[in-house]
């Protein structure tokens, strides 16, 4: 069984004021309370298979939105899957755009920043070397701060995507594994730039949970 990954965009002053070692539990309890409400209000309906967003009803409703990834990108493996395919063709995209993507997605999927030898030196980092790392319990950790600087990377990383596609279908081992084609790719990219959108608008984090 493969691990899943569930994320919210949260207002991270209500999720301070929550004792510590009760943060999993509450944003857990959060995530859920949605699913059974989606469920209870479509009884007949299958689970979509894109992306969507949830969003509590009174009283829980203002500190917390989730989103699904649909079918793809729901599994913690997609997001594996999709690092994999971006090692494979990141030496192939032009330097500026792939200093952007390396440090855009390296906090959702990729996890490989810290250890590339070829990672641009003079790109400013995306937290601060004093900011806590994710806690051992979440998958995902971005505090408002990062989510700020993964806006501005979203913003010029977004209107280039296309200019991935050539790297993609020449150089990618689609033959195995997940993420097999170019949109699939992208689309996981883009379903990580609307949840950036959205917390960065609020002033928000993001969190990924097991589940």
């Amino acid at each position: 069984m493969g691990v899943c990954i569930d994320v919210l965009i949260v207002d991270w002053d209500h999720l301070m004021s929550v004792p510590e070692d009760q943060h999993y539990a509450v944003l857990h309890e959060a995530g859920t309370s949605v699913d059974e409400e989606w469920w209870d209000a479509k009884p007949n309906r299958s689970s979509s298979v894109g992306a969507q967003w949830f969003w509590p009803s009174p009283p829980a409703v203002g500190w917390f939105g989730k989103f699904d990834f649909g079918d793809v990108g729901y599994s913690y493996k997609d997001h594996f899957w999709a690092g994999e395919r971006w090692e494979e063709i990141r030496s192939f995209v032009e330097p500026r755009l792939r200093s952007a993507v390396d440090r855009f997605i390296d906090p959702l999927f990729w996890g490989g920043l810290e250890n590339m030898s070829d990672r641009n030196a003079d790109a400013p980092l995306l937290m601060s070397g004093d900011e806590p790392s994710a806690p051992s319990d979440h998958l995902l950790w971005c505090q408002p701060d990062a989510v700020s600087s993964l806006k501005d990377l979203w913003d010029s990383v977004g209107p280039e995507l296309s200019l991935l596609r050539s790297p993609f279908d020449q150089h990618s081992r689609a033959d195995f594994g997940r993420i097999n084609d170019f949109d699939t790719f992208v689309g996981l990219l883009r379903g990580w730039g609307d949840v950036i959108d959205r917390a960065e608008l609020r002033g928000w984090g993001v969190v990924g949970l097991r589940c």
